[in-house]
């Protein structure tokens, strides 16, 4: 069994403004640069063997100021990156319509799968330090625990949430 403590990453600019960033690095926000730093001491409790991280920037930001220095095996991976939203980039999420240049719920939750079997593999029996994504965190919940994404709640901006699989 592997233990992990799955992060969503700090407030962006761009979650501010109530824009779709999808795969573009983002820009921590000063509110998700406290919010990072407001989740240092409770990660320095946890015991955890290696952080796992979406490689793009916002999430990359975060694990930076949570860590805090704390050396310890660091992997940045595009299997943990956020839903692709295809020409939505850069437009207001109040309103708009998904379309056949956002990547599908079914594409995500293959992503899931690889990543999970890439835990299986390297990363059994040991807690993992997991920073991602809103929507792609709640997939992979969805994934893990069997039921419907929707029917996971959202996560807030640095929020932590502990998960055995």
């Amino acid at each position: 069994m592997t233990t992990l403590y799955i992060i969503r990453h700090g407030e962006t600019v761009e979650n501010r403004i109530g824009v779709f960033q999808g795969q573009t690095p983002g820009h921590l926000s000063e509110t998700g640069i406290q919010q990072a730093m407001a989740l240092r001491k409770t990660v320095a409790e946890l015991n955890y063997d290696s952080v796992l991280c979406s490689d793009l920037q916002r999430c990359i930001d975060t694990a930076n100021i949570i860590l805090d220095g704390k050396v310890v095996p660091f992997v940045a991976t595009p299997l943990l990156r956020e839903r692709d939203m295809g020409n939505l980039v850069g437009k207001p999420v109040k309103g708009a319509h998904l379309n056949s240049s956002v990547e599908s719920i079914g594409a995500i939750r293959e992503r899931c799968k690889t990543f999970l079997s890439l835990l299986r593999d390297h990363y059994d029996g040991q807690s993992v330090l997991l920073i991602s994504h809103g929507f792609f965190c709640r997939i992979l919940l969805a994934e893990i625990t069997g039921i419907n994404p929707m029917d996971v709640p959202k996560m807030n901006n640095c929020e932590i949430r502990t998960v055995n699989y």
